[in-house]
């Protein structure tokens, strides 16, 4: 139950997260928006984006679950964290490379959590999930 309680808590503090990064987003707050991204990133699973972003994709999954030792909520924040890097790097005019790179990163982490996550399958990563097979990765 102890257990329970603080992944909901996780859970509502990150949806709090998501909302700050809406709202920069909206403003236009792009260095602030960069900074809370990282540093969700950092506190929800201990991983920086920029060593997702230089991971090689055949290795993502791998250094993910296995060396980082991520568990699917935590995978799920990551993936939401990625596709948000990638809206920035698009609204701060670096699409030729990064931007690709984490759509791509994000629809490797979704993917695996549609085939082999053991919680449930949220109507958002349905979502995101279609809106990336379409980009053609």
């Amino acid at each position: 139950m102890l257990k329970r309680d603080y992944l909901v808590k996780q859970f509502e503090e990150f949806g709090k997260v998501m909302a700050i990064l809406l709202g920069l987003k909206s403003n236009g707050n792009y260095p602030d928006l960069l900074d809370e991204i990282n540093k969700a990133a950092q506190k929800y699973t201990s991983t920086e984006i920029s060593f997702v972003e230089l991971l090689p994709d055949e290795h993502l999954i791998n250094e993910l679950t296995r060396e980082k030792k991520l568990n699917d909520d935590q995978l799920k924040m990551l993936g939401d964290l990625v596709f948000e890097k990638a809206k920035y790097y698009l609204k701060t005019g670096f699409p030729e490379i990064q931007a690709p790179n984490c759509y791509k990163k994000a629809y490797l982490i979704y993917s695996f959590l549609k085939e082999h996550a053991t919680g449930n399958y949220s109507l958002d990563m349905h979502y995101k999930l279609e809106l990336l097979s379409k980009m053609n990765l």
